[in-house]
């Protein structure tokens, strides 16, 4: 491939994605808590849950984004959209958090301080 000197890049939604399936890579589920507030204004929830549906995880990630969003504070709309899935499952925010509480709307456990 020729190099042309332009840098591969993605977007928000996919990047959230990313960092929500691998929190490890991405500084960690405050940085992501972070991440999604910084966001706010600029992240499409419908692109991010259509990128989401393409990806087919075996997992329940949107759990986890709609619990992001809720903790950032999104409005009743955007959370709605992702509210409105089926939570199949009891998920885990990341592995190894020590001492953690349980969001029983997401089904989410996550690092207590969160």
């Amino acid at each position: 491939m020729p190099d042309t000197g332009l840098v591969r890049t993605t977007n928000i939604e996919r990047t959230l994605i990313d960092a929500v399936v691998r929190p490890g890579y991405s500084g960690g589920v405050f940085e992501i808590k972070k991440a999604f507030e910084e966001a706010k204004d600029k992240l499409s929830v419908n692109k991010l849950l259509s990128y989401l549906q393409k990806l087919n995880y075996k997992y329940p990630y949107h759990q986890s984004i709609g619990f992001y969003l809720e903790k950032a504070s999104y409005s009743h709309n955007q959370l709605k959209l992702v509210d409105e899935l089926e939570k199949p499952f009891n998920f885990y925010l990341d592995y190894k958090m020590g001492e953690m509480n349980y969001d029983a709307k997401w089904k989410i456990y996550y690092p207590r301080g969160l």
